[in-house]
């Protein structure tokens, strides 16, 4: 009766404590959930695996330093043997095997571990015959219980073994396991941790999904995540969610598994191959080939058969299709460099081609560029012969009518004006022959409304024959009077009308005659 008073008084502790630490649980829960999806723990695995190879070697240093201790004791011979019980499953047997003659309780907890590391590896015949050896120790305790229910659990569901054996490794796995949660309930030397795996073993029994995570989140917290125990506890905790069809959750709890067997250098990776299979099936190639590879070289390194088989197959798949997407990407990648070779080519053959043209039209711009002063130069010096022809041409027009009163001439003015008109034919053929175009370009610079057009028998105006002048240089309204027989007013006044009636800018007018004909 006392027993079941303080079973009960301790439920009822429990219960209470319970509540407080889920509702712990629930607030950091989502508040870390929240910083930490799939993809991030995904990148922080594959980043820890990269240091994977310190931390083994921390591992090793580890068990180096038990081995360094003299005289060595059966219980360091025992932790020796722990630590290379998930990292070197040949040297952890033989460890172990040393210690079955050991003294009590070190022979039972040896034992126990030969157990689980011929399970773990898959000498299941092996860990059989160990049962069943009358000198065999006790193993009526919890972690005894747990350890051969897992062993007939795993013979009856793994494909090493024949099948005429599953029926009654599955009686007898349902008889310990049945036996195992007897002694959590019994147990005194740990209840708390007891009473929450009876408590999510039963919750997985009756398909209490929600439940068996909090258990098992109560006792994930109960260790860090550098620790093994807290790996094999998210493996638990990814395996309910794989119940409860929550595949994301299940994917992110196996990460976090994986990082915590990186960290403590352990090489027997539960979780590892299951992500690599997740990632090839979603499509994330890159991230199932490194986690494949890790993993086959940690089953190498640990030398299970059972994480051979495990392994191997996923193995093998992702990195027949890595292979044949690399080759994919080489032989675009080498597309790509062809091309850019063919591309390169022509780009320096057009540079080569480019440099020789600009060579040639280099030269023929200095040719141009010579043939151009010299007609500038030629130019120049026809319109000084045309502007002295014509400053001769007025001088001879006025000294005849100067003669022609003299000598009595009737009317000398009629005769002037018959002498200018013929002085005006003869100025606009001349200046018409250097500038033949000058008439429409000169109209061209005009307004519509403004342009001028030659009288009959005229071939150019007087407006003409004023900017002609000065476009052959003689920019003076006294000079240009002079030579058309005007007064400088009357020149003054068609000029200003000509820049008033400009189409551009009256201010450039003159600028711009002076550009007609000009070769640049």
């Amino acid at each position: 009766m006392w027993k079941n008073c303080c079973t009960f008084a301790l439920s009822k502790k429990y219960t209470s404590m319970k509540r407080l630490s889920l509702l712990f649980l629930v607030l950091s829960y989502f508040s870390y959930n929240s910083l930490c999806s799939s993809e991030n723990l995904l990148n922080t695995y594959v980043h820890e695996i990269e240091k994977s190879a310190t931390y083994i070697s921390r591992h090793q240093a580890r068990i180096d330093s038990l081995c360094a201790i003299t005289p060595s004791s059966q219980e360091i011979q025992l932790k020796i043997a722990q630590e290379y019980q998930h990292f070197q499953s040949d040297s952890a047997r033989v460890w172990y095997t040393q210690l079955q003659d050991a003294e009590e309780p070190i022979r039972t907890q040896a034992f126990i571990g030969l157990i689980q590391l011929l399970s773990a590896s898959g000498h299941y015949a092996n860990a059989f015959a160990l049962l069943r050896h009358t000198d065999a120790p006790s193993i009526n305790s919890v972690e005894g219980y747990k350890t051969v229910w897992l062993l007939y659990n795993e013979a009856a569901t793994t494909s090493l073994l024949p099948s005429y054996g599953m029926e009654e490794w599955q009686t007898l796995a349902q008889q310990y396991y049945d036996s195992l949660l007897i002694a959590l309930e019994k147990d005194t030397v740990n209840p708390i941790e007891s009473h929450l795996w009876r408590e999510e073993y039963r919750a997985i029994d009756s398909h209490d999904w929600t439940t068996a995570l909090d258990y098992n989140q109560l006792l994930m917290q109960r260790y860090k995540p550098d620790q093994h125990q807290y790996a094999i506890l998210a493996y638990g905790h990814a395996m309910i969610y794989e119940r409860a069809g929550n595949m994301e959750k299940r994917k992110e709890w196996l990460i976090r598994s994986a990082i915590t067997d990186v960290l403590c250098g352990i090489t027997d990776n539960g979780s590892s191959w299951l992500i690599a299979q997740e990632c090839y099936d979603s499509g994330d190639l890159t991230h199932a080939h490194i986690i494949s590879d890790y993993t086959l070289t940690n089953a190498s390194l640990f030398n299970a058969p059972t994480r051979y088989v495990q392994t191997y197959a996923i193995g093998h798949t992702i990195n027949n299709k890595y292979e044949k997407r690399l080759r994919h990407y080489y032989l675009i990648l080498s597309i790509a460099l062809t091309m850019l070779a063919v591309i390169l080519v022509v780009f320096i053959w057009v540079i080569i081609y480019t440099y020789r043209q600009n060579k040639k039209l280099s030269k023929l711009n200095t040719q141009l560029r010579y043939t151009n002063r010299m007609l500038k130069d030629a130019n120049h010096v026809k319109e000084q012969y045309i502007c002295r022809y014509l400053e001769v041409y007025s001088d001879y027009i006025r000294r005849l009518t100067t003669l022609a009163r003299k000598s009595g001439e009737k009317d000398p003015t009629a005769f002037m004006n018959r002498e200018m008109e013929n002085f005006y034919r003869s100025f606009d053929d001349t200046f018409l022959s250097l500038y033949g175009s000058f008439v429409q370009d000169f109209n061209a610079l005009l307004k519509p409304e403004a342009r001028l057009t030659p009288k009959a028998g005229e071939r150019m105006t007087v407006e003409m024959r004023i900017f002609a002048l000065i476009l052959l240089g003689i920019n003076s309204s006294a000079k240009i009077a002079e030579l058309l027989c005007y007064s400088p007013n009357t020149i003054s006044n068609y000029r200003v009308k000509m820049k008033n009636s400009a189409l551009g800018d009256r201010e450039s007018f003159e600028q711009d005659v002076c550009r007609i004909g000009t070769i640049y």
